[in-house]
């Protein structure tokens, strides 16, 4: 700021009022971003004598044009950077439900070969079992007769075949007095009686086995009940 008492109004000032006028000494313009040279600039627009550009200036003034011009490319690429976002946005929502549904069917498909794989070894369990029947029969029918003695060598085989069939599941059933179920025993034959109110399993002539609960041979039997 710099007073100038030499100005043509001075006879509108009031007396002893000193002139005041500003100079704008910014070297970079605020309203293009140029670089306004150091010093004066001639009055008649000549070649005169100007100051070397301060580096500093230069570059802001550089940046102040590149910051201008990212400004106006961005704002017309708005639009497009928007639709380019939602398109995106909707292709991981398909992808998603996508992988959702791979996702249910694998473990789908997961249960059904592991149930397939349960079933077919209960199956080939099962038929090795039915195979082991006939020889659980002999060896109930040498007990009953007294040919495994308790305490020799084919009795305690004979024991380990039993638990090892048992270990896999395998149960026996059918038992005098036991009530006449048509989905465990077979009656062979049948005699009235009074003393019943339902069927009644009155003499085992094979016992039944199951295999958890499936049966694998149903229990032969003779019933006693009303007529």
């Amino acid at each position: 700021m710099t007073e100038n008492p030499s100005t043509p109004d001075d006879a509108q000032r009031p007396e002893g009022e000193p002139r005041f006028s500003f100079t704008d000494k910014r070297k970079v313009n605020p309203e293009d971003g140029s670089v306004r040279p150091s010093g004066d600039a001639p009055a008649d627009g000549g070649q005169g004598p100007t100051e070397p550009v301060d580096p500093i200036d230069a570059e802001a003034a550089t940046l102040f044009e590149q910051a201008a011009a990212e400004s106006a490319e961005g704002g017309a690429d708005a639009p497009a950077d928007a639709r380019r976002v939602a398109e995106l946005e909707g292709r991981v929502v398909e992808l998603t439900e996508q992988l959702k549904r791979d996702q249910a069917e694998y473990v789908n498909s997961r249960r059904r070969i592991e149930g397939a794989a349960t079933a077919s070894q209960e199956a080939a369990i099962a038929k090795v079992v039915t195979s082991l029947i006939p020889v659980l029969d002999d060896v109930e029918l040498g007990r009953q007769h007294g040919d495994i003695a308790e305490g020799t060598p084919f009795h305690s085989i004979a024991q380990k075949l039993v638990e090892v069939l048992r270990s896999h599941g395998l149960t026996r059933f059918g038992e005098v007095g036991e009530e006449f179920d048509p989905t465990l025993h077979e009656a062979l034959m049948h005699e009235q009686a009074d003393d019943v109110d339902t069927a009644t399993v009155s003499l085992v002539m094979q016992p039944g086995y199951k295999l958890g609960e499936r049966v694998l041979r149903p229990a032969r039997v003779g019933t006693k009940g009303p007529a």
